[in-house]
């Protein structure tokens, strides 16, 4: 494994919690956001070519790299102003890699899905 995975881009991590209940029941939440090194890409291992009657196209799935020390999980937000990237994302799956031969974290990779 590489030591140094080039985490050149920033994001912020976006929590989002539950404070109380407006007068109609619905949950109010309040965000509050982390600023995180991290490294966009395009996860090729979830590509695919999707064929509709305008051709052929390739579709690839947005993804980041996060340190160790990040906080994430499934479900919350990531935004970004880094091009081609510049968007808000949900976090759809959080994989933990660690460093060869050792039961030690190196960062986490997630694959994201754009919200409109």
């Amino acid at each position: 494994m590489v030591s140094d995975v080039g985490m050149v881009h920033m994001c912020n991590i976006v929590i989002r919690t539950q404070t109380s209940q407006n007068e109609y029941g619905e949950p109010v939440y309040t965000e509050t956001s982390t600023s995180s090194a991290c490294r966009f890409f395009h996860n090729n291992s979830k590509s695919g070519l999707i064929d509709p009657e305008s051709g052929k196209h390739m579709v690839a799935t947005p993804a980041v790299i996060l340190p160790a020390a990040a906080t994430i999980s499934e479900g919350q937000s990531i935004t970004s102003t880094v091009p081609g990237f510049s968007k808000r994302y949900t976090v759809t799956s959080v994989k933990p890699i660690f460093w060869l031969f050792s039961n030690t974290l190196h960062h986490y990779e997630c694959d994201l899905v754009g919200v409109e």
